[in-house]
């Protein structure tokens, strides 16, 4: 079992790459640090670091545990957090969780509405997949999430709302030869440039993958990525064309970047997910209004909205 003390030793030597600034952070000396990092790995059966030009790198083992590590360390620090809230009388707090693009996209136009209700609330967001979402909904580690569902289990104990479809975007820079066009952007003439797409282990990308190849043709995409705001990136640096979704493409719109709807998905959503037995109340309940409306409201163009 991996202590704290040697869980936050090993971030610090994630992030910073040498032993003798891992040990600056974590407040022990160099030699005290080595000792650890030996002891560690003599427990554990693999070596979790090679050194290349002085600096540390993971090996194929530590690559595997690090998240783990980030995410056991994560948790341990906001039990602290909370009970140090607890401690001192301060109990409001909520815990969101949200793919990357809803929580740059949504999260903080509707926490306004929140904060103002309840002006001493302390929002903690937890980014990872709509499958990691879901988990943290049903072990309680989240108050609310907020996904792009697919393929997505929710299993029993998740509670879930259905808030607007999605729709797939051709994201290009301005003085691109589809943003100068007014025809509607196909997936044919999408694909006579260069290719940025989402993962295949993401819904918007595996929708992606799925239209391409039932449209007879070939996928075979220039880039890969996990996150919408990266592919846009990627296209305003002109090194080809984005599909992303509609939160994507409203990211792009606000970047600069041209957005052209290219189809609507049939299976993906936005959605709202929250443990079953804890009824949305509150904080949580007014965050869950506030969402809505700014679905409704801000991105109405972009997400048309379903019935639920």
């Amino acid at each position: 079992m991996l202590r704290r003390r040697e869980l936050a030793l090993l971030r610090a030597m994630y992030l910073h790459h040498t032993v003798t600034a891992a040990a600056a952070v974590v407040h022990i000396s160099q030699p005290a640090a080595s000792a650890l990092l030996r002891d560690l790995e003599t427990r554990l059966g693999f070596a979790l670091f090679s050194r290349d030009n002085r600096r540390l790198a993971l090996t194929s083992q530590g690559r595997l545990l690090m998240p783990e590590v980030l995410n056991a360390l994560a948790a341990i620090e906001a039990a602290d957090r909370v009970a140090i809230d607890i401690r001192q009388g301060a109990t409001d707090r909520l815990n969101v969780g949200a793919v990357a693009v809803a929580a740059s996209m949504l999260l903080p136009p509707a926490f306004v509405a929140v904060r103002h209700a309840f002006p001493h609330i302390t929002l903690t967001v937890r980014a990872g997949t709509a499958v990691e979402i879901v988990e943290m909904a049903s072990d309680h580690r989240v108050d609310l999430g907020i996904i792009i569902s697919g393929a997505v289990s929710f299993g029993e104990r998740v509670a879930t709302e259905r808030l607007a479809s999605l729709s797939l975007h051709v994201v290009t820079h301005a003085d691109h030869l589809l943003a100068q066009i007014d025809t509607e952007v196909s997936l044919q003439l999408a694909l006579q440039f260069p290719l940025i797409v989402l993962s295949s282990s993401l819904p918007a990308g595996l929708a992606t993958r799925k239209a391409i190849e039932a449209a007879g043709l070939e996928y075979a995409p220039a880039v890969e990525v996990m996150q919408s705001s990266t592919a846009c990136a990627f296209a305003g640096a002109k090194v080809g064309v984005a599909i992303v979704e509609s939160l994507g493409a409203m990211h792009a719109q606000r970047q600069g970047l041209v957005a052209k709807r290219l189809l609507t998905l049939k299976d993906s959503a936005l959605t709202l997910v929250w443990p079953k037995d804890r009824p949305l109340e509150g904080a949580c309940l007014k965050l869950r209004q506030s969402v809505i409306e700014v679905v409704e409201h801000s991105l109405d163009a972009a997400l048309p909205r379903t019935s639920r």
